[in-house]
């Protein structure tokens, strides 16, 4: 009995014991065994880097050869197209170095490819609050187009004012060179340093007329000629001060009354008429009626006469007239020269 209660007792010793390092060897496995990163894909990699901007970790690629790609596609992503650069400033100190992995992690940490990480700088640094910043001076170089000039050429063979096309003109190119300052790609300033002429643009040549147009001759019009006789003797400026009276009186249309109303013809009527002088009813007639003189040699009492209007002329460019129905009878300055038909002397 003795030994066989020995025998279990030795067995169950043998069985807590074997149980015990067991588990040591377990816990033991799960603290020994190394820490590692791994892609979205689930690959493993047990040394990778961390890239950092400063002091700030950004993220995990798979060694030092795939953290330099990186950064050389960020400065090149930056670069503007086919520069010269002179210089590249970061803001921060950009480096790769060998992640010291964490024993133990519940969860290994994940390492982007090369495109995922360039991608996430590019996004990231186009915030207003991006990673780091990098600031680039470079020279561009473009063609651009040069404008086509104009020449002129005179001939008689074509009127002033009129021109033609002889012969058209074809732009030039130039490369002209730009330095430019750009922050993440974005550019700030751009002048212009230099330019170089590729091919010389020629001038549009066109004819330009001399030959002097002939004036057109003005339409005969028998009021303003300078022929006549006038109506009868008397002195015009007292005709023309006498009609000074009524300034102030009503244009009335078809009106022959200075002291009730009339329109510009019945009033002069009646104020010749008041002096012995019967002219006819309307301006287009009165136009005919005495001397035609010149406007440069008028004098008080002359008929001015326009184009369906008739005044009287009181000297220093001055007419007395009943003028339209806001108006009514008044005095004027002589109304545009350019205007004026002919200028009649009815007394002399």
């Amino acid at each position: 009995m003795i030994t066989e209660f020995e025998n279990y007792s030795y067995r169950k010793k043998l069985t807590i014991a074997v149980a015990f390092i067991m588990t040591i060897m377990l816990l033991l496995g799960l603290y020994v065994t190394k820490p590692y990163a791994v892609y979205a894909d689930g690959t493993k990699v047990e040394n990778p880097y961390v890239v950092k901007a400063g002091n700030e970790e950004l993220f995990l690629v798979e060694d030092q050869e795939s953290a330099e790609e990186v950064i050389e596609a960020v400065m090149e992503a930056y670069a503007p197209d086919g520069a010269h650069i002179n210089s590249i400033v970061v803001d921060k100190k950009i480096c790769a170095e060998d992640k010291n992995l964490k024993w133990g992690a519940k969860e290994p940490p994940t390492v982007l490819t090369e495109g995922e990480a360039v991608a996430y700088i590019l996004e990231k640094n186009s915030t207003e609050e991006p990673l780091f910043s990098v600031t680039i001076n470079a020279e561009t170089g473009s063609v651009s187009a040069m404008d086509v000039g104009e020449a002129y050429e005179e001939t008689e063979d074509m009127y002033v004012g009129d021109t033609q096309v002889k012969s058209a003109g074809a732009a030039g190119s130039q490369v002209v060179t730009n330095q430019v300052t750009s922050v993440n790609g974005v550019s700030l300033t751009s002048t212009v340093v230099d330019t170089a002429v590729l091919q010389e643009s020629t001038d549009t040549v066109i004819y330009k007329g001399t030959k002097e147009k002939e004036k057109p001759k003005p339409k005969h019009n028998a009021a303003a000629e300078y022929k006549g006789h006038v109506m009868g003797s008397g002195n015009g400026a007292t005709i023309a001060s006498y009609a000074t009276q009524f300034a102030g009186n009503r244009y009335v249309a078809g009106g022959t009354s200075p002291e009730n109303g009339a329109d510009c013809s019945g009033f002069t009527q009646a104020i010749f008429g008041r002096f012995g002088i019967s002219l006819p009813r309307t301006s287009g007639q009165q136009a005919y009626c005495g001397k035609g003189v010149s406007l440069s040699e008028a004098k008080a009492g002359d008929l001015v006469c326009y184009s369906g209007h008739v005044a009287i002329y009181m000297g220093g460019g001055k007419i007395i007239h009943a003028s339209t129905s806001k108006g009514g009878i008044k005095v004027s300055n002589v109304h545009d020269p350019g205007k004026i038909i002919t200028v009649r002397r009815i007394v002399e």
